[in-house]
């Protein structure tokens, strides 16, 4: 972080810097590459922008709401099952991109300043503004721009890794999405029946140690070592990720050495259902 700026200050840089370097790699595609399958199993990489492009409105527009005083949600809002609402935004932005066709890259130029310019409106005022958000109710400006890093971090790494086996994370959004991290497991939670006995996973992520207890229809993460746990897990902080994401299935991850495993594996199996994304 530069000297002098606030976390969220440089967290508002993070984000803006990640959409300009998107929108530069996206200029350079050949037309063939844009319909290359990204790593999201329902989408193309053109998919994967649209999916980009219909965040930053969605979010813009919400937190233009929140500006204004309104942070609820839209009249006759029915909380939906996580499941269903991935599925119907996974077409959702399919038929977008056909929509924007041959106007794809000017529309993510258009949302992403009219999206940075609601961040500097809200630099302005106050980051503790509430603003609605779909799966998490109403949400300071702060959190927002949390979740616009980690869509933009997550899929940029979608878009690249079609075209490069060696694609990483960028090395900036690392510390975003670790810090976030156990939000973001709170966000994509599949709870199953009340467990017997709860399993407890052991994690050392760069060096850092977490410990999480599953109760099957809860969890629970903080901080500190596992005492005994069923499952221990160690990985840098970007390979944990990718994990947590769904980037990196365990097998593959322990196959590559790039997770380090300790204790039942089944155990890990269980996570990835348990954390299956949204």
């Amino acid at each position: 972080m530069a000297a002098g700026n606030t976390e969220i200050e440089h967290r508002v840089a993070v984000a803006k810097r990640l959409a300009a370097n998107i929108r530069a790699y996206l200029g350079e595609l050949t037309p063939e590459q844009w319909e290359q399958q990204s790593a999201c199993a329902e989408w193309q990489v053109r998919d994967v922008v649209s999916h980009l492009i219909g965040g930053a409105e969605r979010q813009a527009d919400s937190m233009e709401r929140g500006r204004s005083g309104d942070a609820n949600p839209p009249a006759g809002f029915v909380p939906p099952e996580p499941a269903a609402l991935s599925a119907a935004n996974a077409q959702r932005d399919i038929d977008r991109r056909n929509e924007m066709a041959g106007n794809i890259l000017e529309s993510f130029a258009a949302s992403y300043e009219k999206l940075h310019r609601e961040f500097d409106e809200y630099a302005q005022g106050s980051w503790d503004t509430l603003a609605w958000h779909v799966r998490r109710g109403a949400l300071t400006g702060t959190a927002y721009v949390e979740l616009r890093i980690q869509e933009l971090a997550i899929h940029d790494w979608d878009i690249r890794s079609a075209f490069d086996s060696n694609a990483g994370l960028d090395p900036a959004c690392v510390p975003v999405l670790l810090d976030m991290s156990p939000r973001w497991l709170g966000m994509c939670f599949r709870p199953s029946a009340t467990l017997a006995k709860p399993v407890v996973y052991g994690f050392k992520v760069g060096g850092e140690a977490y410990r999480m207890t599953v109760t099957g229809d809860a969890f629970q993460m903080e901080a500190g070592d596992a005492s005994q746990p069923d499952l221990s897990l160690s990985a840098t902080g970007e390979q944990y990720l990718l994990f947590t994401y769904g980037r990196l299935n365990a097998a593959d991850g322990i196959h590559l050495g790039r997770l380090s495993v300790d204790g039942d594996v089944s155990h890990l199996d269980q996570f990835e259902v348990w954390f299956k994304g949204l």
